[in-house]
């Protein structure tokens, strides 16, 4: 009797792990991504711990959700990647003549930050990829629609206290956290160039960035690489998506879901960093 209860308990976890394993890991892998990057276009913490935790995150996720999630998703992106290679070719073309002309005006500016010769056209690459894959962090709060489909195939409340709240949690946590720890070192990249008078503008900015592309992604399933992969698509549909009630709402919402969790996280997570130090 009470092994026929565990096997009716262990068989619809086991269903579940193996469906979601894939696709938590890929969307940590996402999170992660933003964060690892932060340290070397903002700031490197000083604690190994914590910077190689990072690290040793990142190529797990990695190595977990290439194989059991993303592993057709990759071979179909790279597909379109080569049938669009027009629509590439043309986004390359675009950022390329931006940067430049973005890099001449900076070698004129007087300003310290700009004329950091260490801010080479590979940290300018960085801060675009930086700023695209943001998103993906705080993205990771909308999955909370998976948990709630999870808890209905799963009849016992036992194992859903025990076992899928907990990696829930662990898994929305750690994307949060990426997010509040990767606009912490923003922050002290800008007071290190005495600009921190710019902080809450750029963090309400990155907010507003993100809660657009939680939008997109969540809502028109776009995510951080449909512009290289499905560019026409992506270009032609955006603009008139996001015009709208239901949209400017949503983003609305969603920013201000965003700013509030932020403003209390953050002086949370600075002290953690401080003391980690």
């Amino acid at each position: 009797m009470i092994l026929a209860q565990i096997s009716s308990w262990i068989d619809p976890l086991t269903q579940v792990i193996a469906n979601d394993i894939g696709r938590i890991a890929w969307n940590t892998f996402l999170a992660v991504v933003p964060l690892a990057l932060s340290f070397s276009l903002f700031y490197k913490p000083r604690s190994r711990l914590f910077c190689w935790g990072t690290y040793i995150l990142l190529s797990l996720s990695f190595i977990i959700g290439i194989k059991k999630y993303n592993n057709g998703n990759l071979l179909e992106a790279l597909e379109r990647i080569i049938i669009s290679l027009w629509g590439v070719r043309l986004i390359f073309i675009a950022i390329s003549i931006g940067l430049i002309i973005i890099l001449s005006s900076l070698s004129r500016s007087k300003s310290p930050i700009l004329q950091d010769r260490h801010r080479s056209i590979f940290w300018w690459i960085g801060l675009f990829l930086f700023i695209v894959i943001l998103p993906n962090a705080p993205y990771i709060l909308t999955d909370i629609i998976h948990f709630y489909n999870a808890v209905r195939a799963i009849e016992s409340a036992w194992v859903v206290t025990l076992v899928i709240l907990p990696i829930y949690i662990i898994f929305i946590g750690v994307g949060w956290f990426s997010y509040v720890f990767s606009l912490i070192n923003v922050g002290k990249y800008l007071m290190k160039y005495q600009l921190d008078r710019y902080t809450d503008i750029t963090e309400l900015s990155l907010h507003l960035l993100c809660a657009i592309g939680i939008y997109i992604g969540r809502f028109l399933r776009f995510n951080s690489w449909s512009l290289v992969t499905q560019p026409k698509q992506f270009l032609s549909v955006l603009p008139g998506e996001l015009i709208g009630k239901f949209p400017l709402v949503v983003i609305l919402l969603t920013f201000s879901i965003i700013a509030i969790l932020y403003a209390i996280c953050k002086p949370l997570s600075q002290r953690s960093l401080i003391s980690g130090e």
